[in-house]
């Protein structure tokens, strides 16, 4: 039986699930309930999928949190999947029975994939479709308040206009068009704005091309800048934190939530933000200290906030972000579809099996 050493991630349980004889009955019911809202059989799914990996079913799966508990199970590893942790020499030397590293991500600046080559170590990466559909989501936030979405939702009757406080003026049709005709002001094209991406890993990555294709000019910041090269296929600019909240139209929060991110986008950086910019949200809400950010609301400094993440989730009735009408919150569902993480799963499995063969 291969033994399988994976990264504990609330996704990457589901490798347990999948592929260990010996995972517990609420585990499996744990992921089956997680999932219903798009697979309502879950263990049907689980079944059509194990036959697919005969190579891999069953295995021992053996998650771990911390380097040395990866390392003191990597001597007699068989495959490694990681999504954060670092794979160099020192993990490949001790890593005698190891064939394959999988990254649970596209980019795998983690591994040392030259040093895995000199071993003989296949290196994969996996594109994920829950990553795409939360830059999808970052996107659908940015342009629904660029276009004032929640304000103009339904508003297409006289008396609609009227209570919303845009009485209805027709325009003189003998000399001119009649678009708008609520006259909503304030509206936006995003061809040309400036978007900049606060974190610049999986998600991130697949908002850039978004933006760059709505002509939207992206700029970023990370503790490790990008190699040029990779600067330069992807049309992005490296500002400092500050420069990116003074110097872009909309700032979107795409890094991990730890105790060094807390707060980190605070009074200081969203007053930094140009007059009438926007901010997204679709990480986690801690990152950005929510007394702040209802402070620089109040002021009417940024024309709106898009968040899909909550300090409470679902949210309190009384929760002050929700008594601005400029905040577009979502219930976090950025990931979309659960088939995204389920078809990851069983296309990155898959990959494995074909280079065990």
């Amino acid at each position: 039986m291969l033994k399988i050493l994976v990264e504990e991630d609330r996704i990457l349980r589901l490798m347990q699930v999948l592929l260990d004889p010996s995972c517990s009955a609420e585990r499996i019911a744990a992921f089956a309930d997680f999932n219903s809202t798009d697979q309502s059989d879950f263990l049907g799914w689980l079944e059509q999928t194990r036959t697919l990996l005969p190579k891999l079913y069953p295995a021992q799966i053996v998650l771990f949190q911390t380097e040395e508990e990866m390392h003191s199970h990597l001597p007699d590893t068989d495959i490694l999947i990681v999504e954060s942790s670092n794979v160099g020499v020192a993990e490949l030397d001790l890593a005698k029975r190891l064939k394959i590293v999988q990254n649970f991500g596209q980019l795998h600046f983690n591994v040392d994939a030259k040093a895995c080559t000199t071993r003989g170590i296949e290196v994969l990466t996996l594109r994920r479709r829950t990553n795409i559909a939360m830059a999808e989501h970052t996107m659908t936030l940015l342009l629904s308040m660029a276009k004032r979405m929640p304000l103009i939702t339904g508003l297409v009757t006289t008396d609609r206009l009227a209570q919303a406080g845009y009485p209805i003026r027709p325009y003189d049709k003998r000399h001119t068009a009649g678009a708008n005709f609520g006259r909503i002001p304030q509206l936006k094209t995003i061809s040309g704005m400036r978007l900049g991406l606060l974190g610049l890993g999986e998600i991130g990555y697949e908002v850039a091309p978004l933006a760059n294709a709505f002509g939207v000019q992206v700029s970023y910041h990370k503790r490790s800048r990008l190699p040029i090269s990779l600067e330069e296929g992807l049309r992005l600019k490296y500002l400092s934190l500050e420069k990116l909240f003074a110097e872009n139209d909309f700032v979107s929060v795409h890094i991990p939530f730890n105790e060094e991110t807390t707060g980190l986008v605070n009074k200081k950086l969203l007053e930094l933000m140009p007059s009438g910019s926007f901010l997204i949200n679709t990480s986690r809400a801690q990152i950005v200290n929510e007394k702040d950010l209802i402070e620089v609301l109040q002021t009417g400094h940024i024309a709106g906030v898009g968040l899909d993440v909550m300090r409470q989730e679902p949210a309190a009735e009384d929760d002050p972000l929700l008594q601005f009408s400029q905040v577009l919150v979502t219930p976090h569902l950025g990931g979309a579809s659960r088939m995204n993480g389920l078809n990851d799963a069983q296309e990155m499995l898959q990959r494995i099996q074909t280079y065990l063969s």
